[in-house]
């Protein structure tokens, strides 16, 4: 009985799973558009003064974003220095405590809405 079943259900695969071939002709309703690339394309001179402006800004940013990556860096081993030896220097942060813990996964929330606040209150009084 359950090999009848299964062979009855064996021949509807290939249906369900499997679209037939009239799902896989084009659909002539779909409209391209015929604008060629020459047509639309436009080409604008450059300005060697703009560009030189840039080249002087990308020259300052780049050393800007150097130090921050530095003390990015800098800070991330110092970060993970204190989290990997941290419990040999000082053995009381690795107790677990549900108060600190939640103090400080909360201090940054609220320290964020306190400041919005104080921010939205302070652009309401001045217009």
């Amino acid at each position: 009985m359950a090999k009848m079943e299964a062979t009855a259900a064996s021949h509807l695969l290939p249906k369900i799973c499997f679209p037939s071939p009239h799902y896989l002709q084009p659909n002539p309703t779909i409209k391209f558009p015929t604008a060629s690339l020459r047509e639309s394309s436009r080409v604008q001179a450059s300005n060697p003064k703009r560009e030189q402006q840039d080249s002087a800004m990308n020259n300052n940013t780049s050393e800007e974003d150097l130090k921050y990556l530095v003390k990015l860096g800098g800070g991330s081993v110092v970060g993970a220095a204190v989290i990997k030896y941290g419990s040999i220097i000082a053995p009381e942060i690795t107790r677990p405590n549900i108060v600190q813990a939640l103090v400080m996964v909360s201090a940054p929330v609220v320290v964020a809405v306190w400041i919005l606040l104080n921010q939205s209150r302070r652009d309401r009084d001045v217009v």
